[in-house]
């Protein structure tokens, strides 16, 4: 069963500028990625989806290949990430006949991450009727008790959001924490979505693993992770 790894990093970033090559600790937050994609043997190939010649340099100096560069129509703030993968396995079909069975999008803005959550992610996706396979994370600021913005006053989401404030009667949710999609090459072509119809969810309690990095607080914040928390959260 061949199994393709996608790593998707475009130029462009208005949160951040060039966050995907921005030093994270003492490398490109990317390479960090592209580290834990290698230490897994199950990958047969392991690839960058970028329109970006620097993204494309680092990337591949660090091992990962990037067979085709991203036409800009497939990198602005609202380009599907449906389409970027169809891009890739179009692509390394017809110019080195490659076909995966399975595809792992990567993504380099959630560096922690391990090679024992992909792989028990793959394992997921093998051994049940599922389509995709996506970790998520319990939502904290959860809907029942949000509110929208109506003029001056803010207007509740839910007509009776003072009973939820107990949060044991709020329903259970989940948000897709953005490390890890696993899912048969088959829903690109048949359901036109990298998810199909039977998403499992992977399950990450440890916030430690959950981080996306979107805004220079998110930076900041994964930083310090990255050179504290393995000794801090010895005092736990």
């Amino acid at each position: 069963m061949k199994i393709l790894c996608i790593i998707p990093a475009r130029g462009g970033s208005k949160g951040i500028l060039m966050k995907n090559i921005r030093n994270f600790g003492e490398k490109p937050l990317i390479t960090h990625t592209i580290e834990v994609a290698k230490k897994c043997n199950f990958f047969d190939k392991i690839v960058v989806s970028t329109d970006n010649k620097n993204i494309q340099k680092i990337s591949e100096s660090y091992g990962a290949q990037v067979p085709i560069l991203r036409p800009k129509k497939l990198s602005t703030d609202t380009s599907n990430i449906y389409d970027v993968v169809k891009h890739m396995l179009n692509f390394m079909d017809k110019h080195e006949s490659f076909v995966p069975d399975i595809v792992i999008i990567l993504q380099p803005t959630s560096p922690f991450r391990t090679v024992k959550m992909i792989k028990k992610s793959i394992n997921m996706l093998k051994n049940s009727q599922g389509s995709s396979v996506v970790s998520v994370a319990k939502v904290k600021e959860h809907p029942d008790i949000s509110f929208s913005k109506k003029g001056l006053y803010l207007k509740p989401i839910e007509k009776n959001f003072e009973k939820f404030s107990n949060r044991q009667k709020r329903s259970l949710l989940f948000h897709p924490t953005g490390s890890i999609y696993t899912f048969w090459t088959k829903n690109i072509y048949d359901n036109k979505s990298i998810y199909g119809k039977k998403i499992i969810p992977l399950i990450v309690n440890e916030k430690e693993f959950n981080l996306d990095i979107d805004e220079p607080y998110d930076f900041f914040i994964g930083e310090m992770q990255l050179k504290n928390w393995k000794e801090y959260k010895k005092f736990f």
